[in-house]
């Protein structure tokens, strides 16, 4: 899934000099990171001079440099007053050796911007990340937080540099556009479905036992189908279908026919339950008896 918007530019892929300081040609990029960069840019104080937000991404490269998988990203503190740019590099590496503590295995891999694109002070930040990742060229994320609802995309572009000319100023660079494209697991498809969702009504809440009964009665009507459709079946009238009596045999197949042994596990659950709840009961009296005594005892020590 693409998530840069639609560019006419025409990436050129050069023979360099050596593989490892070859431009990446594809950033990948979880949905995790871009919902990180939009709540700290959602953080962002309205008094502060600095229009954007920025941060440092986390992720691995393919073997070969040509792909930039991004995991993660924090954010770093910064201050910009006009061509005056301060980096809290203190906080950036505390951050880095934090993360290396917790078993992280993401390195630097770039920086992210809360910005639609790149302006003249983002080639200086791009200098300072890219002796972080050094000997790989740093990448840059650009999201767009004030794209309309009409516009394509999610607003997010990927770029790196390139030097221009024969200085190795940071001002003599230029920044080249890099397709970018998200990358989910199954398992998170759920949350994006649900992010993506529009926002249900309101409903007002209703009584437990209302609600019970409810469901109740949709369960029972759901039944009613099964039966019906079971009945037909066997009786000649309808064409019977592989699927639907696979669904019926599996959940047939959860419950156990004696009706006995049914009542039996919900009587244990409940006893399990009761004495859950007396143990914990009984810990938390015992902790606050402890207090008490210990509080009890210091007048007497200090005599």
């Amino acid at each position: 899934m693409s998530l840069d918007t639609s560019s006419s530019a025409i990436h050129l892929q050069l023979p360099p000099t050596s593989s490892s300081l070859r431009p990446p040609s594809q950033i990948t990029v979880h949905p995790s990171v871009i919902a990180q960069i939009l709540t700290h840019h959602s953080r962002h104080s309205a008094d502060s001079e600095s229009t954007r937000v920025i941060g440092a991404l986390m992720g691995n490269r393919s073997d070969n440099g040509q792909e930039v998988d991004i995991r993660s990203c924090f954010a770093v503190p910064h201050t910009e007053q006009g061509q005056q740019i301060s980096v809290d590099r203190p906080f950036q590496q505390d951050m880095v050796n934090f993360l290396a503590k917790n078993g992280t295995k993401e390195v630097i891999v770039g920086w992210y911007a809360s910005q639609k694109t790149v302006n003249s002070n983002s080639a200086i930040i791009q200098e300072y990340f890219s002796f972080e990742t050094n000997p790989y060229p740093a990448v840059h994320l650009t999201v767009d937080t004030d794209i309309e609802e009409s516009g394509k995309g999610l607003g997010v572009k990927g770029w790196v540099s390139q030097p221009l000319g024969l200085t190795s100023k940071s001002e003599c660079s230029v920044f080249v556009p890099v397709p970018v494209s998200i990358k989910y697991a199954d398992s998170e498809r759920a949350a994006l479905d649900l992010l993506t969702a529009p926002q249900p009504t309101p409903s007002p809440a209703l009584p437990p036992l209302p609600t019970l009964s409810n469901s109740l009665s949709q369960l029972s009507s759901l039944i009613d189908q099964c039966l019906a459709y079971v009945q037909s079946v066997n009786n000649g009238s309808q064409t019977p279908d592989v699927e639907i009596g696979r669904y019926l045999l599996e959940g047939l197949g959860r419950w156990s026919a004696s009706g006995n042994e049914d009542e039996g596990g919900v009587k244990a659950g409940l006893q399990d339950t009761l004495t859950v709840e007396y143990l914990s009961s009984l810990v938390r009296s015992q902790v606050e008896l402890a207090g008490r005594l210990s509080l009890l005892q210091q007048p007497v020590a200090q005599q």
